[in-house]
């Protein structure tokens, strides 16, 4: 809910993906983001402000560090969207990947779901994952500070792979003796989509998957794991969940969990966490758990 012309502070995490804490240690070392106060005395920022916050992140996510992005005005930020290509890493992109990005580039949906399911036809769900999905969502993070993709048609292509996963996850079959993995992002993290990429492949490889959703409280994770009889709670932590974060919530998430279920951690804030806690084990790519799979599925069969 927006009060007078500001985003409340409170609301500030769902509107961007960034906490006040991290927000309030940019505050300190950049001078951004301000505060400002509606009529009524409430706290918010404004919304050129959300703005520059969410063309920061998507900065991020490319590969920028906060020091080259945090607290650029718009018109630094335009720049940088528009330097050279000799600026920011070149990703290789293939013919296919290009042709994607040219779908997304014109908000072209029903082009993008044509050749999305082209590129399934092709191979198994684990080979469109890592070969179609994986190349476009590092394309897109790479290419648009050159270029000028906007982060409503950024939506748009998530939610239009968020769909096709969804469905290939439902035709997959579990094989016999296999693991039941539960897949959730803990409470403060609410993206899904390399979380469903995960489950995608896993489900592919013969796991039986089931989902709890984002944002979900570490009580309600403990009760669905027994609900559902889970070998492995799966967890991902994106580069807008605050680092700091990571290692507690494994912790305290450990603590909560029968010793027999594993813990498995990926993502981009995942990677701080460079001692893990007995029993969790953390992946920086999506095939990395297939080993730990097969291990497990030996395991139960055995």
């Amino acid at each position: 809910m927006q009060t007078g012309l500001l985003v409340p502070s409170t609301e500030i995490e769902r509107e961007t993906g960034f906490g006040n804490d991290q927000l309030r240690k940019w505050r300190q070392r950049y001078g951004f983001p301000l505060l400002s106060t509606s009529p009524d005395c409430a706290a918010g920022y404004s919304f050129e402000t959300v703005g520059q916050l969410l063309a920061i992140k998507r900065f991020l996510e490319g590969g920028y560090r906060p020091s080259q992005v945090v607290g650029k005005s718009p018109m630094e930020l335009a720049c940088l969207r528009q330097a050279p290509a000799d600026c920011v890493p070149d990703p290789g992109l293939s013919e296919s990947t290009l042709k994607l990005i040219e779908m997304v580039k014109q908000s072209n949906v029903s082009g993008l779901r044509a050749l999305l399911a082209k590129a399934r036809a092709t191979g198994t769900l684990t080979e469109f994952v890592l070969n179609t999905i994986v190349p476009l969502l590092k394309g897109l993070n790479t290419d648009w500070p050159r270029t000028e993709i906007e982060v409503y048609r950024e939506h748009l292509c998530t939610s239009v792979i968020e769909r096709c996963l969804h469905a290939e996850i439902l035709s997959c079959k579990p094989k016999r003796g296999y693991p039941t993995i539960l897949f959730a992002a803990v409470a403060g993290e609410r993206h899904m989509l390399g979380l469903l990429m995960a489950e995608a492949a896993l489900a592919d490889q013969g796991a039986n998957t089931i989902s709890m959703g984002s944002h979900a409280p570490f009580n309600d994770v403990k009760l669905g794991v027994a609900a559902c009889d889970a070998d492995v709670i799966a967890l991902s932590f994106s580069i807008a969940f605050a680092a700091r974060r990571v290692r507690p919530a494994l912790l305290r998430l450990r603590r909560l969990l029968p010793d027999h279920v594993e813990i498995w951690a990926g993502g981009a804030a995942s990677a701080v966490v460079m001692r893990p806690p007995k029993g969790v084990r953390i992946f920086s790519e999506i095939q990395e758990p297939f080993g730990a799979l097969r291990e497990l599925s030996g395991r139960k069969r055995g």
